[in-house]
């Protein structure tokens, strides 16, 4: 092809192309398209379609789920708490109607109801949360849990500054939530466990939950310590969950049915007092040997009387249990005098003598905790001995004369540093959670020696002594050798 034809082609081409241009410009008709104001629905993050009125579904969605409304009694319902609304101009015309799309969340993902959000941090910081309807209703459950623990006038005293000016009594300081609380107002999904009406939410604030499952038909043998007892509660225990029952001497009825549930509140109630008492100081029994009267030869070299002291202790109480109880001030009102009883020596070793015992700790002094069945974080556990605390010197004496059988740190089963005297005829004295032992085993110490020094250590809760006795092995109350 030579460079004529070429350029003759291409120039026809051109022509054509032109031509077919102004053809297009001349014979075309543009279509219009309008641009479409509407909202795209989102259901978790998914688009779910688009719709004309955000109102229209909200008024669908509150006028349909009238059940809900009934079941909680509210005026109002609302969307999913996944459920966004964006407002787009789009050019997509595939606009659905609010009832299809009200038919396809209603499905998929649960209505809400206006009400709160109740959170309780425990001692891990882990949080713990539940709802509620009404905000008022988180006040009183928290006032009737503070009043299973102090009587509603010493209750009222403290709310009106009232002050015991060294009477006897209690004399409340403070009273605190022990645990982080917070309460926010938010959207419910109406398929959470929401809890609507103030007795539930007293319920569930005292025991951690709300279906009470144990519960004990009174018989008519029964008393309330026997009840508490058999259900592996602490007196004390039993009468915060059945507030209808006022102290341990409160008549019961053959049939009557009682809470036995283990109370586990959702935050601890610490409560700060001042306690004003007259304590008797009961006199002990000390023993003289005399060497020039035959064994069966003895007598009273002097008589004992009681004393009494007016004492104020300074206490830290915890869910109604003492943790911590400190001796401010003391009045000895009357001197306590012991009995000397005289025992003949003659020709005779004594080792021991298992009749009377020696008081641990000097007095006045405090029970902390007592022997038995108690609730330990919403859980029984049999305490094995009594607690004492409150004294004015924190020094530990043997209950008797003995052997030492181990006196060492640690942690020793929860008992921290710990001393355990053998005083023959079966019986083991222990002495818990001490700050230090001034004994060794194989010690042999007298009745009323000093051995140790009171303490917190171990699995315990403030400063405190914890006496146990064990009988030929077996754990018995303390209490029984001073009767």
């Amino acid at each position: 092809m030579n460079e004529n034809e070429y350029s003759f082609k291409s120039i026809l081409l051109g022509i054509v192309l032109i031509s077919f241009a102004l053809y297009m410009c001349l014979t075309f008709n543009p279509q219009e398209r309008n641009i479409n104001h509407c909202y795209q629905v989102y259901l978790q993050g998914e688009k779910i379609g688009l719709i004309n009125s955000k109102e229209r579904l909200y008024e669908l969605i509150d006028k349909e789920q009238q059940h809900i409304k009934e079941k909680y009694k509210v005026d109002k319902v609302y969307s999913p708490r996944g459920l966004e609304i964006r407002e787009v101009n789009t050019f997509n015309d595939n606009i659905v109607s609010e009832e299809e799309i009200y038919e396809e969340i209603k499905d998929l993902d649960s209505f809400t109801i206006e009400g709160y959000e109740v959170n309780i941090k425990d001692s891990n910081n882990k949080k713990k949360s539940f709802y509620i309807l009404n905000k008022d209703d988180l006040d009183k459950a928290i006032k009737n849990v503070v009043l299973s623990f102090v009587s509603e006038d010493e209750y009222n005293k403290y709310l009106n500054g009232e002050s015991l000016k060294e009477k006897e009594g209690k004399e409340i300081t403070n009273i605190y939530l022990g645990n982080e609380v917070t309460i926010k107002k938010t959207y419910v999904p109406a398929d959470e466990n929401i809890i609507t009406d103030e007795n539930t939410l007293n319920m569930y604030f005292l025991f951690g939950r709300t279906n009470l499952q144990k519960k004990y038909k009174v018989k008519s043998t029964d008393t309330i310590e026997s009840i508490a007892s058999k259900n592996k509660m602490g007196v004390d225990d039993f009468l915060v969950a059945n507030p209808d029952i006022v102290g341990v001497n409160a008549l019961i009825a053959a049939g009557q049915e009682v809470i036995v549930d283990p109370i586990n509140p959702l935050s601890s109630i610490v409560v700060e007092s001042f306690e004003t008492e007259y304590q008797k100081l009961k006199y002990e029994t000390k023993i003289q040997f005399d060497k020039t009267l035959n064994a069966d030869e003895t007598y009273v070299k002097q008589a004992g009387s009681n004393g009494l002291a007016k004492v104020t202790f300074a206490t830290k109480e915890v869910n109604g249990k003492v943790q911590k109880s400190a001796q401010v001030k003391s009045e000895i009102i009357k001197p306590v005098v012991n009995r000397i009883i005289v025992y003949g020596a003659k020709n005779v070793i004594y080792y021991g003598n298992t009749t009377y015992w020696a008081w641990p700790t000097v007095k006045p002094f405090r029970q902390s905790d007592t022997f038995g069945w108690r609730i330990l974080n919403g859980e029984p556990n049999f305490h094995k001995g009594i607690d004492i605390t409150g004294t004015a010197k924190k020094d530990i004496y043997a209950i008797q004369s003995g052997e030492v059988i181990m006196a060492q740190g640690g942690w020793n089963g929860g008992f921290g540093t710990v001393i355990k005297i053998d005083h023959g005829n079966g019986y083991v004295s222990i002495y818990a959670h001490l700050s230090k032992y001034l004994v060794k085993k194989g010690d042999k110490v007298e009745k009323g020696q000093l051995i140790g020094v009171m303490g917190d250590t171990g699995l315990s809760y403030g400063t405190h002594l914890h006496l146990g006795i064990q009988k030929n092995g077996q754990y018995i109350n303390p209490y029984n050798l001073y009767k």
